[in-house]
């Protein structure tokens, strides 16, 4: 078996990467997190087949550091490099975008000589984890369903608890009534579970055109959670989240048009106490929608853009979110205690992050990566601005300001639970904090909001 060294730091990237490479790619994988632990582990271990590396770690520029070391010690092994690196390196390959899993496993299938013929025979985790949340959209077991024991400490049984065709409604409730909410399906049947699921959601979201706001409320919330358990796996799954991205842009706009003032969705929000991110995105979307019929440039299809944006944009968020939900407002994440190195990592590169893997879904609108790499002001899509300058797009602004005209509300309303909304007040923050002349034209259209 081929041995592959991955140095990376960053925690998503790190088991999306370990688990495609051993599945697909048969190869056994060892991970380190700087580029200093790769040089040693090298040094110890001359018999890797091949190194992947990102561009960047903790601000080294590891690509060149680890070429530099491979040639000096004359170590033939091949290098892969995740990222643009900062400057031009000979006899690597580049894979530019850290999501496109195609394009590295194609890379590194090529250096270890694995053809699809010899992919197709590898050993894949014979179990695939689902949430019931999800399951429970099924009436009917599309396939078995697995509850996992522990037989000893080092063995692991999988119990059937539901035949493919049996109701699983009933059986489900009862497990989660025991604080058991993970259940297991067949590696085979994977994918299958996965498209009836999404299917299934697919079909209950586009159904809710005569339903009430609530109703539409419940039917996306059910498509962020979808779409945030899945956005990182596989690249078979892109189709399906981007069915739900699709149909859920759809109800988001038609909720901005039906709900009949900020205060009404307000109080559907704070009523159901729904998650933070999308919270926060279903509020942009309403601001957005405003601001786009009220400066002279917008139009419909600017819309149908930026509710795709505000989709994704913090999708990469929803695990840390979910893991400290006492927890709000993505600056502050970064200074909290609560978040280790790596989650803090993931905030700080988040936009950067989502856009890479939406660049690589090919029914997302033109320039939907680039403005979710900017909506917090920087071109990179890491980091957030301090300073707003005018080199974003125009689109972008108009995000920005729904992002920050939401915030400057959740702030005032965690102060005083109290409190209403006041558009002067936040408008003059909001003033404030963007001093350029296209962002006050933008801020100035939120004058008229109807509350």
């Amino acid at each position: 078996m081929s041995k592959t060294l991955i140095v990376s730091d960053n925690e998503i990237l790190n088991q999306l990467y370990m688990i495609n490479l051993e599945v697909y790619l048969g190869t056994n994988v060892s991970l380190v997190l700087s580029t200093q632990k790769a040089v040693e582990l090298v040094k110890d271990n001359h018999s890797f087949d091949l190194i992947i590396t990102m561009n960047m770690i903790n601000g080294l520029d590891s690509a060149a550091a680890l070429h530099e070391f491979l040639i000096d010690n004359n170590f033939e092994i091949p290098l892969v490099v995740v990222g643009s690196p900062i400057k031009e390196i000979p006899n690597i390959i580049v894979v530019q975008s850290s999501f496109n899993l195609q394009n590295l496993l194609r890379s590194c299938a090529d250096i270890l000589k694995v053809t699809a013929k010899n992919m197709a025979s590898l050993d894949v985790p014979d179990f695939y984890a689902v949430h019931s949340k999800f399951l429970m959209r099924l009436k009917e077991a599309p396939c078995s369903v697995f509850l996992q024991m522990k037989k000893s400490s080092d063995e692991i049984n999988h119990i059937m608890i539901a035949k493919k065709g049996s109701g699983l409604t009933h059986i489900l409730r009862k497990f989660s009534d025991e604080g058991i909410e993970t259940f297991y399906v067949n590696k085979l049947d994977r994918l299958t579970v996965i498209n009836q699921i999404s299917k299934i959601l697919c079909d209950f979201i586009k159904n809710t055109e005569h339903l009430g706001i609530v109703e539409k409320s419940v039917a996306l919330q059910a498509g962020f959670e979808f779409a945030a358990s899945e956005f990182c796996l596989t690249p078979e799954v892109a189709t399906e989240i981007m069915s739900i991205a699709t149909v859920c842009t759809k109800v988001m706009e038609e909720m901005a048009k039906e709900i009949p003032g900020l205060k009404a969705l307000l109080q559907l929000l704070n009523s159901h106490q729904d998650g933070y991110v999308y919270t926060h995105s279903i509020l942009a979307s309403y601001v957005a929608s405003h601001i786009v019929k009220n400066v002279s440039w917008g139009g419909e299809g600017h819309l149908e853009k930026i509710n795709f944006v505000l989709f994704f944009h913090d999708i990469m968020l929803a695990p840390i979110y979910l893991k400290h939900p006492s927890l709000k407002y993505e600056e502050d994440l970064l200074f909290s205690d609560d978040l280790n190195e790596k989650e803090k990592e993931t905030v700080l590169n988040h936009a950067r992050l989502a856009a890479e893997v939406i660049i690589n879904y090919k029914r997302a609108p033109m320039g939907a990566d680039l403005l979710i790499k900017q909506h917090h002001g920087m071109t990179n899509g890491i980091g957030f601005a301090i300073e707003f300058k005018d080199d974003i797009s125009p689109l972008s602004k108009i995000v920005l300001i729904s992002e920050a005209f939401v915030e400057e509300y959740m702030k005032e309303k965690d102060n005083d639970p109290k409190y209403q909304i006041d558009l002067r007040f936040i408008n003059n923050k909001l003033l404030e904090k963007f001093k350029k002349s296209a962002y006050k034209k933008i801020i100035e259209t939120l004058n008229t909001i109807h509350l």
